[in-house]
């Protein structure tokens, strides 16, 4: 037995054996992530068969470092439900790859499994939840962690061993079609989730003491914990113009206040994944700063970096070659390349003598540590599991469950919940039947059983003593041939009591469209206006959908209006002119029953805004923690506050915060690690049981820069029954309450006001 086979010997000493044994060929294998997984099988009426796609690259790298996208299945990869491999066989697939890996590996090194998992898997009969920028909406990070658990397991069963998982985008220009992608537009609001992801999917796989001291076994990992790669590192939302992988112009210090804590809040996961922007000039792939300096040596990182799609190979427009690119690639300390040429040339660059084999052997060493770590070595085969369908139900509930808290009411004028009396409901409007519609980008061809479970369904088994008449009223985009899908609406609104409208825009991709490289779509589909690569100028609602909310208005009815949307829309017009309104954004499969529930009113509506609403892109940037200078914050045309801000949601109760205490140890116990505790009573004064998510907020005040109007540093969710009282207490540590000062330091203001509700209470650090 050699040294990397022994499993009593620490994950270091092992991938050093193993590594010592390597050729230069083997190495380059294990950093590269070079293919499309869906490409490596072929299936026919015999079975499957692995093709010659994949066994010459793993011939050419004696093995292959990671495999994405075995499952992926949409448009890009043509996968759909005769192509694909069904969920329940997939663990099957990855045990025939991993043995033909294995075998025709010299040492038997195995390979990293690799699939998105955005908002659920990219995989056929996946749980597809709430894209991000509704879950940001739900405040709960128990929520958060509990459906990344379930993730983990339905991957885990699959044979998955990494998921690519959007947490660290910020939604500060929702011009930017990857809004959908982003929790909101608040740091620490991402952070905190992203601590929660970590949590779901991986448990305590990496803690603050180093695992390559352990062993396999003293890491103790459970079937169901799979590591995660947080995406995208860093700062993609911050784009200019909202233009996707553009450029980033932003400063030292809002680089540290802003988005520092992001990462820091990345530091146990198993991997992170480089964004394709820059930052003032420097692509991120090309950033030994940020990986290697800040993520590594000051925060203590211990996983993997891995490339974005194609990424590495944009540096070439700067070092001229692929070999050059490489280098830098691997100097900035990506450890695992996706798709690009760049890293395929590493092993002539190593002959021509650009790059170092000691430069190759760090990323090489990172890569195989993960592999152990995660029990490759050790137990390389999954083995099928029992339950299934079980835990596909609960994934469901769950998945309920988050979509109903992720809905947020914006308006509700004694409409809402409906009455149970018998009434005719009008439900109209593009995206009210449609399942696709209610996705988001990153989503796989669904089963004919869930392609029915669209809100027009919900609506008529929730209400099913109502009659509820349907029109689709117009599409989301199309301006040509509406008319007569107009006429269709007010024909039926003419014949109803109340009518619900649902509007807003769709990431839903179609089989017709053509993809780029990196999967993000070229070809803009008619109806589609939101996801990857489909970024806009102006904000308003597509199509013919204002034309159609007119027409209808001028009936006289009453209407409930109802956005599935990936961004903000303009919806001033929209807003004033409705009795209720309510974003759902995209919901998930689950977000029609939802919707329903919560317009009966068997559930009440507890989400809040995580990104303050534009009145219109021509205010844009809004986001509420901006610097408090003193300036007009108003246009000559237009008001310069949002038309809903951070935070923002309303409720079928009502609830009373006071008794607010705040105590504040001494500046130098502060600096100790003392924390400030702030307290907080929450009443709900209301007939409903709700939920509310409480919000803390601080204003720094004093110091020697200008500091922001207010930050987010305190979030809990609770439920309560009418009169019900529950007392909530928060922790302010040093780093909850700095700034980065003139000095290039984090340092502590001379006072901090604390906001809850209405309730304020300022105390001085002395």
């Amino acid at each position: 037995m050699k040294d990397y086979q022994n499993s009593k010997l620490s994950i270091h000493n092992r991938v050093t054996d193993l590594l010592n044994r390597m050729t230069v060929e083997e190495k380059v294998g294990q950093v590269n992530q070079h293919l499309y997984g869906w490409k490596t099988y072929q299936k026919s009426q015999s079975g499957i068969q692995l093709t010659q796609y994949l066994k010459e690259h793993v011939k050419w790298g004696s093995g292959i470092g990671a495999l994405y996208g075995l499952f992926r299945a949409d448009p890009w990869s043509r996968v759909d439900m005769q192509t694909g491999i069904p969920a329940q066989d997939s663990w099957k697939l990855t045990n025939e790859v991993q043995h033909y890996v294995i075998e025709h590996s010299r040492l038997g090194i195995p390979t990293l499994f690799v699939e998105e998992c955005p908002h659920g898997h990219q995989g056929l009969q996946s749980v597809s939840y709430p894209t991000n920028i509704g879950r940001g909406n739900t405040f709960n990070k128990k929520l958060i962690e509990e459906t990344s658990q379930l993730m983990a397991q339905e991957l885990s069963s699959k044979g998955v061993h990494l998921a690519l998982v959007s947490t660290l985008d910020l939604a500060r220009d929702p011009r930017w079609g990857r809004t959908e992608e982003c929790f909101g537009e608040d740091p620490f609001l991402a952070a905190e989730f992203s601590k929660a992801v970590i949590k779901g999917f991986q448990g305590d796989l990496i803690t603050e003491t180093s695992f390559l001291t352990k062993t396999v076994a003293e890491v103790k990992k459970s079937v169901n914990q799979i590591g995660v790669v947080l995406k995208h590192c860093l700062a993609q939302g911050d784009t200019i113009g909202g233009h996707n992988s553009g450029a980033v112009n932003i400063g030292q210090r809002e680089f540290m206040e802003v988005h520092y804590p992001l990462l820091k809040s990345v530091k146990n996961a198993v991997g992170v994944m480089a964004a394709y922007n820059d930052i003032d000039g420097i692509p991120c792939h090309d950033n030994p700063y940020l990986f290697e300096e800040l993520l590594r040596n000051q925060i203590g990182y211990q996983g993997i970096v891995m490339a974005d799609g194609t990424a590495l190979d944009r540096l070439t427009s700067i070092y001229g070659t692929k070999e050059k690119s490489a280098l830098h690639g691997l100097q900035a300390g990506v450890d695992l390349s996706l798709w690009d040429e760049s890293y395929l040339t590493i092993g002539e660059g190593v002959k021509k003598k650009i790059i170092t084999e000691k430069l190759l052997d760090k990323a090489v060493y990172r890569v195989l540590s993960i592999k152990f770590l995660l029990g490759l070595f050790d137990h390389p085969y999954v083995e099928q599991r029992a339950g299934y369908v079980a835990m596909m139900e609960n994934a469901q509930a769950k998945n309920l469950e988050i979509a109903e808290e992720s809905i947020t009411l914006l308006k509700n004028e004694n409409t809402l919940p409906l009455k149970t009396q018998e009434e005719t409901l009008a439900v109209i409007g593009p995206n009210a039947n449609d399942i696709y519609h209610l996705l988001g980008d990153y989503t796989s061809p669904q089963t004919e059983t869930m392609s029915e479970q669209t809100i027009l369904h919900a609506l008529e088994v929730e209400f099913n003593e109502k009659n509820i008449l349907y029109a689709q009223g117009c599409e989301v985009r199309r301006l040509e041939n509406q008319q007569h899908l107009i006429d269709e609406a007010i024909a039926i609104a003419q014949q109803s009591d109340k009518i619900i409208l649902v509007l807003g825009g769709s990431s839903a991709r179609n089989f017709d469209m053509e993809f780029l490289s990196n999967g993000a779509v070229s070809s803009k589909g008619i109806n589609m206006d939101s996801g990857e690569n489909v970024d806009v100028a102006s904000l308003e609602l597509g199509g013919q959908q204002l034309a159609l909310f007119r027409r209808i208005k001028a009936l006289g009815k009453p209407i409930i209006t109802v956005l599935i949307q990936g961004r903000p829309h303009e919806i001033s017009e929209i807003t004033s002119g409705s009795d209720a309104v309510l974003t759902a954004w995209y919901p998930g499969q689950m977000g029609g029953k939802a919707l329903a529930k919560l317009l009966r009113g068997s559930s009440a509506p507890s989400g809040k805004l995580a990104i303050s609403y534009p009145r219109s892109s021509t205010q844009l940037p809004v986001y509420y923690y901006q610097r408090d200078i003193a300036m007009n914050a108003n246009y000559y045309d237009l008001v310069g506050a949002p038309l809903y801000p951070f935070g923002y949601g309303e409720s079928y109760t009502e609830f009373c915060y006071d008794n607010l205490i705040v105590n504040a140890p001494s500046k130098k116990a502060l600096e100790a690690g003392q924390p400030v505790t702030v307290e907080v009573t929450i009443t709900n004064t209301g007939q409903f049981i709700g939920k509310e998510s409480i919000l803390l907020f601080v204003k720094l005040v004093g110091g020697n820069i200008i500091q922001r109007k207010k930050l987010l540093r305190g979030f809990e969710k609770i439920s309560l029954k009418p009169q019900q009282s529950e007392t909530i207490t928060f922790r302010l540590n040093f780093e909850d309450i700095c700034y980065y000062d003139a000095s290039s330091n984090f340092a502590l203001s001379d006072s901090v006001e604390v906001q809850v509700g209405e309730q304020t209470q300022r105390f001085t650090i002395q």
